[in-house]
């Protein structure tokens, strides 16, 4: 056993713990982690900065750059909400309409986090006029997002693609898109009957007077659409293009330039690209094919997918998906897939899946949110509030058991 390896993944785990039980960005630990590891293996100063991946910024950055001006000039949130509306006040479909508005934001750019936070902050209101559960509206709505997080545009794929293609796995974005979706929307239908939904007696929903879309917020959802038909059609950098169209933005006096700046998440980028560079060093000492090799030696054809999603899932409890999950396991797929003799297109799929789903815990940034939107509620009391921490941990370990039982019966195995 390659002694430099093991001590990689030592640091690797200790980062991660570090992170979590300390609350601090895991990013920041990471770069800590690897200038010392770096000096330790004798690794020079260039190489290991070498380990940033100035693409990915660019990508990621560009995207919430262009998504910070939809959110700071209330583009998204209005779209929404005139989604909302179209139901005609029928409130027996807010379940769907709320799923399609976590799946719809997601897809379009922008990734799950700010689909996370528009469905969360909707749910209480929409919950009250409707007679719905406002934390099983809420769930929906995250769990929309989640169908929509693997569309080829946003963060998540942007940085699974990047982990990815260096392997030679290219031939997993459409049945990952097409697990994600029949996933999400059974599980959707599991939650909506586990909160009692189908017993409630519902109200029809007040008609809202909302305001028309001024010039600019057109103008920024037209924005979208250019970057999706860029990318998809014309095979440009998602990345460069959100930065080109948001710019033109900016300059139109679309969005405040000062607003947007504080929009974006500087700490999630902080935390990928941080992360990545101690990867690099991981992967050169080889300390991912020690990881893929162990895991491989407890998986049989039949059970690696779901070994795989397991480990994820657990790991999403205590960590980032797309921060430290998915750069972790995402680089091990091509070694298992050769050496246990299943798909790529599985292991990846079931991975990214349960790390999401995993996310829904009250200690992560879905349930988070969730605890957040209802701690605005003036009734909501402390007892409420540890009972919600509760059901909240309870459903995404319902989910995560859900999803590891049907890649045991091979479910995840057929594309």
């Amino acid at each position: 056993m390659n002694s430099l390896a093991l001590v990689s993944l030592i640091v690797l785990v200790a980062v991660i713990l570090i992170g979590f039980f300390r609350k601090v960005n895991v990013g920041l630990v990471a770069i800590l982690a690897v200038t010392i590891f770096g000096m330790f293996i004798g690794q020079s100063d260039s190489k290991t900065i070498g380990g940033f991946s100035a693409s990915l910024f660019i990508m990621l950055l560009g995207v919430s750059f262009l998504c910070s001006v939809a959110i700071s000039n209330g583009s998204l949130e209005l779209m929404s909400k005139k989604f909302l509306k179209l139901s005609g006040g029928h409130a027996i479909v807010a379940p769907i309409l709320i799923y399609l508005i976590g799946a719809g934001i997601a897809a379009i750019g922008p990734g799950c986090v700010p689909a996370l936070g528009i469905v969360a902050a909707l749910s209480l209101p929409l919950g009250k006029s409707t007679g719905y559960n406002s934390v099983m509206l809420a769930l929906v709505g995250e769990i929309g997002s989640f169908a929509g997080r693997f569309s080829p545009i946003t963060p998540e794929s942007v940085l699974i693609r990047s982990l990815a293609e260096p392997q030679g796995i290219s031939g997993y974005q459409l049945p990952l898109i097409i697990y994600a979706l029949i996933t999400t929307i059974v599980l959707s239908i599991v939650v909506f009957f586990v909160f009692k939904s189908h017993k409630v007696q519902t109200t029809r929903m007040e008609a809202e007077e909302l305001p028309k879309f001024s010039l600019h917020q057109i103008l920024t959802l037209l924005g979208f659409v250019v970057v999706i038909v860029a990318c998809a059609f014309f095979k440009r950098n998602v990345g460069l293009i959100s930065f080109a169209v948001g710019i033109f933005l900016i300059l139109i006096k679309a969005a405040d330039e000062k607003v947007v700046f504080k929009t974006i998440s500087w700490s999630t980028l902080l935390m990928v690209t941080g992360f990545g560079m101690l990867m690099e060093a991981v992967i050169n000492v080889g300390g991912v094919e020690l990881l893929s090799n162990a895991l491989a030696s407890i998986m049989t054809p039949r059970t690696a997918v779901a070994i795989q999603g397991l480990t994820a899932g657990l790991m999403s409890w205590f960590s980032s998906a797309i921060g430290v999950v998915w750069p972790t396991l995402v680089p091990t797929v091509g070694d298992i897939a050769a050496k246990v003799g299943v798909s790529a297109n599985g292991l990846i799929s079931i991975m990214a899946l349960t790390a999401a789903f995993a996310g829904l815990s009250p200690a992560s940034t879905g349930g988070g949110l969730i605890m957040a939107a209802n701690a605005t509620d003036p009734e909501f009391t402390k007892e409420k509030e540890n009972k919600l921490f509760v059901q909240l941990f309870g459903v995404s370990a319902l989910m995560l058991v859900i999803i590891v039982a049907a890649a045991l019966l091979g479910l995840y195995s057929i594309l």
